[in-house]
């Protein structure tokens, strides 16, 4: 697993779970026989949650770098970065 790949899958899927809502993590999770229809109806919010972030984040390991790449843009992903005072100063200059 290279770091540079997780540094990409988490923000991709942080911004998948803010824009679906929990049926869609319980659908996704019931239609890829990850759990019974049961099953995900008895998770609390927070099991769920990990659930599908588990779900997700084992998917997207298995696909190239291309295929995240252009799943980021294409759900128009942005994060945070976080740049140092000098670095900073640069930015906004440039």
């Amino acid at each position: 697993m290279s770091h540079q790949k997780l540094s990409l899958i988490h923000p991709l899927v942080e911004h998948l779970m803010k824009q679906q809502d929990i049926g869609e993590w319980r659908s996704a999770l019931i239609e890829n026989g990850i759990m019974t229809r049961e099953e995900v109806i008895a998770l609390d919010h927070k099991a769920l949650e990990a659930c599908y972030k588990t779900f997700k984040t084992m998917q997207l390991l298995h696909c190239d770098a291309d295929h995240i790449l252009s799943e980021i843009e294409r759900n128009q992903v942005c994060w945070r970065v976080d740049l140092s005072e000098d670095y900073r100063h640069g930015v906004v200059c440039y």
